[in-house]
């Protein structure tokens, strides 16, 4: 079993919360998953976290990108029109 690949952008918590999910997922089988943990505590974090999704997508094209965390939840919309966001 593989598990998924995390990044993690932002404060100390979301680092916290990106520990947890993989220790969590530790056991599953989505290894052809990518998980970003977002930030939206700055501009700057959510442009990296973008730029990052991005830049997994063009390496990975055949994973599955799944965004989560503070940034995706306060600009769903922004994150959902990402066509490389599952």
């Amino acid at each position: 079993m593989n598990a998924p690949e995390f990044h993690s952008f932002g404060c100390r918590l979301n680092a916290a919360e990106t520990r947890i999910m993989q220790s969590q997922t530790r056991e599953s089988d989505s290894g052809n998953t990518i998980v970003f943990n977002t930030c939206a505590v700055t501009s700057e974090a959510v442009r990296q976290a973008r730029q990052a999704i991005r830049k997994a997508h063009r390496a990975n094209p055949e994973r599955r990108i799944v965004v989560t965390g503070c940034a995706a939840q306060t600009n769903p919309d922004e994150f959902a029109r990402m066509k490389e966001v599952d």
